[in-house]
C-alpha cells in the first residue's frame, strides 16, 4: 500500500505476486525481485475480490442497524446478488432498504480498515457464536486445520468478523461503487462487473428466471439441501447414493412436468427449442425429453443447430462464428417448415474439422411428430421466423443453484458450468484445465451477446443443477486443477475453483445413473451423443 498513491489505492483492488492474488497490504517478509501487477475491476478475479467485499460490507451493516438480523445472499437477476433477511417473519420495507443503504455509504465513507487474521478455530467459533453466525460454525465442523483466516472491522468501539472465502480490499472506501433496490421478499445488491468496464449493468427484471430461481431455494431449503455443510450432513446422515436418488428424483419429476405442460398446450406443438449457456446439459436434456415426451405418445426427433453452421468458404468475411449469423437461417427455416408440412427434405451434416456440409438421405416426418433442436440460438426467433409462434415451444436450461457455502457465500453458477466444462474437455477434447478456462472469458462473451438476452422469450425455465454434482466433479477436476502452476495466467481462477471443490464431500461416480445429466460431464452416458 505504501508504494500507491491515495489515488490509486482506490482504483486497484488486488495485485498478483508471482502469479497469486494478494490484498494490496501484502507485505514482502524479505527484499524479493518478486513480479507484481496491480489489478483493477477490468480483472476477473478483481471483480470477485469488490463484489465479495460489498458483501462483506452489507453483511455488517445489516449486524450494526439490529445484531438480531440475519442476512442471506444469492446471487439472482441481471448479474445481481439477492439479500434475504432470515428471521422468521421480518417484512423488508422500502425504508430498511434505506436504512441499509445509508449504513453502507457511512461505512464506505468512514474508510475503514478491513484486517486479515489467523485466529485458532475454536476462537473463531466463539466469535461466530457471539455474533449468532451458526451457519458458519457448521461449515468450521468441515475444516481440518486447526486455525481461521477470517476478516475483522471496527467501528464506532465494536468489532465484526465475517470470513466470505475470498479475499477482501483492505479499506471500506475502496468499493464505493455499488446500487440497492427493493426486490421482495428482500433487496437486490448490483455491483460493478468486469465484463462492463467496471460499471453497475443496467438493471433487467428477468421474471421467468427469477421465479425459478425462487423455486430451486424453495426447495433446496426444504430438503436441507441449501449448503455445503448441509450437503456434506446428508451424505454423512444418510449416504452418497440417496443424495444421487433425491436429486435425480427431483430432475425427473420437473422433466415429466415439462413433458405434461408441452403435451397438454392448447396448440398443438411442432418445434420444441432448447437453449442454454455453456455446460448447462443441453445434448443429455434433449435426449431425456425426447424419451419422457415418447411416455406420452409423442414421436419426438432431434435436429441440431449446429448441422446449420455457414461453410467456411460461403461465410461473409467478419462473420462472428458465435453469432446467429454464422448459421444457414434461410436453409433451417426451410428445412424445419418443410418437414412441419409433410415434405421430404435432405438434411445437412457440418463436418467441423473441414467446415463442410453435406447432405443425407431425404427426410420425412409425420403430422404427430415434434422436432427439437438445441444450441445457443434456440431461442432467437430470427432462426425460426418462418415456423407460426403457436407450433413452437421454448425452453432455457442452465444450472441454478441456490446452494450457499454459508449465508454470506453464495456458489457461483458460472463457476459450477466452467467445472462442468473442465471435466467434459478433459474427457472428450483431450483438453487441459488451463486451456479451458483460458477461452472460459469468450465463452463468456458469448453468452452475455447472443443467449441471455433471449432467455425470457422462453415458455419454461429449467433448473438443471444436480446437489450432488460439486461432490461428484470434485475428484474428476482436482487433479487437472492443481496442474496449473502460479506461472500460468490461469492460476487465479484454477485456485478459486480447488477452494469451492475442497468444502463439499467427494461422490463416488460409479451410482450415478447412466442417464443423467451429469454423465455428460463424467462420463459414462447412455446417450451416444452426450458420452
Amino acid at each position: 500500500m505504501d508504494l500507491l498513491t491515495p489515488e490509486e489505492q482506490k482504483h486497484y483492488i488486488c495485485c498478483k505476486v508471482n502469479g497469486v492474488i494478494k490484498e494490496l497490504d501484502y507485505v514482502f517478509l524479505k527484499d524479493t525481485n518478486a513480479t507484481v501487477e496491480l489489478l483493477d475491476l477490468s480483472n476477473s478475479e478483481s471483480y470477485h475480490i469488490y463484489e465479495a467485499t460489498l458483501r462483506f460490507i452489507t453483511a455488517f451493516a445489516v449486524h450494526e442497524i439490529d445484531s438480531r438480523l440475519k442476512v442471506r445472499f444469492f446471487y439472482n437477476v441481471s448479474r445481481a446478488i439477492f439479500c434475504r433477511i432470515e428471521n422468521r417473519n421480518y417484512k423488508v420495507t422500502d425504508e430498511f432498504v434505506d436504512q441499509v443503504d445509508k449504513k453502507i455509504k457511512e461505512i464506505i465513507d468512514a474508510d475503514l480498515r478491513i484486517e486479515r487474521i489467523k485466529i485458532p478455530k475454536e476462537e473463531a467459533i466463539e466469535i461466530y457464536k457471539e455474533q449468532n453466525d451458526f451457519d458458519k460454525i457448521k461449515m468450521l465442523n468441515y475444516r481440518k486445520e486447526d486455525f481461521v483466516h477470517m476478516y475483522k472491522v471496527v467501528y464506532n468501539g465494536h468489532a465484526y468478523y465475517d470470513y466470505l472465502f475470498c479475499k477482501l480490499v483492505p479499506f471500506t472506501g475502496s468499493v464505493n461503487i455499488y446500487a440497492l433496490r427493493p426486490y421482495a421478499p428482500g433487496f437486490l445488491l448490483q455491483t460493478p462487473r468486469y465484463e462492463c468496464d467496471g460499471q453497475i449493468p443496467p438493471f433487467t427484471d428477468e421474471i421467468k428466471f427469477a421465479a425459478t430461481l425462487a423455486h430451486t431455494s424453495k426447495w433446496s431449503e426444504m430438503e436441507g439441501l441449501d449448503t455445503a455443510a448441509n450437503i456434506n450432513g446428508f451424505v454423512k446422515r444418510n449416504s452418497a447414493l440417496s443424495l444421487i436418488n433425491v436429486s435425480e428424483a427431483r430432475f425427473s419429476s420437473m422433466l415429466t412436468q415439462l413433458a405434461l405442460d408441452i403435451y397438454n398446450s392448447d396448440e398443438k406443438i411442432r418445434l420444441i427449442c432448447i437453449a442454454g449457456p455453456s455446460s448447462s446439459g443441453k445434448t443429455s436434456f434433449a435426449n431425456r425429453l425426447m424419451y419422457q415426451l415418447m411416455v406420452f405418445g409423442l414421436n419426438p426427433i432431434r435436429i441440431s443447430i449446429d448441422d446449420f453452421y455457414i461453410p467456411r468458404d460461403e461465410m461473409p468475411e467478419g462473420t462472428d462464428i458465435e453469432s446467429v449469423d454464422a448459421l444457414d437461417i434461410d436453409l433451417f427455416n426451410n428445412t424445419i417448415y418443410g418437414l412441419i408440412q409433410g415434405k421430404s427434405l435432405p438434411l445437412p451434416r457440418y463436418d467441423f474439422k473441414t467446415s463442410e456440409r453435406t447432405f443425407s438421405k431425404p427426410a420425412k416426418i409425420s403430422s404427430s411428430d415434434v422436432i427439437i433442436i438445441e444450441g445457443i440460438h434456440a431461442l432467437n426467433s430470427v432462426l425460426t421466423r418462418g415456423i407460426p409462434e403457436h407450433q413452437k415451444y421454448r425452453v432455457y436450461i442452465a444450472p441454478q443453484s441456490q446452494v450457499n457455502i454459508d449465508n454470506h457465500s453464495p456458489l457461483s453458477m458460472t463457476d459450477l458450468r466452467l467445472l462442468r466444462r473442465i471435466a467434459r474437455d478433459a474427457r472428450t477434447r483431450d483438453s487441459d484445465a488451463k486451456a479451458t478456462i483460458a477461452m472460459w472469458p469468450n465463452v463468456r462473451n458469448g453468452e452475455f451477446k447472443y443467449i441471455y438476452p433471449t432467455q425470457e422469450n422462453a415458455d419454461y425455465v429449467f433448473d438443471t443443477f444436480l446437489p450432488y454434482e460439486v461432490g461428484a466433479l470434485k475428484d474428476v477436476v482436482l487433479p487437472l486443477l492443481d496442474r496449473i502452476t502460479p506461472e500460468d495466467d490461469e492460476y487465479m481462477v484454477a485456485s478459486r475453483l480447488r477452494s469451492t471443490v475442497k468444502l463439499f464431500t467427494s461422490i463416488p461416480t460409479d451410482d450415478i445413473p447412466c442417464n443423467s445429466l451429469i454423465r455428460e460431464f463424467v462420463g459414462g452416458s447412455s446417450f451416444k451423443d452426450a458420452r
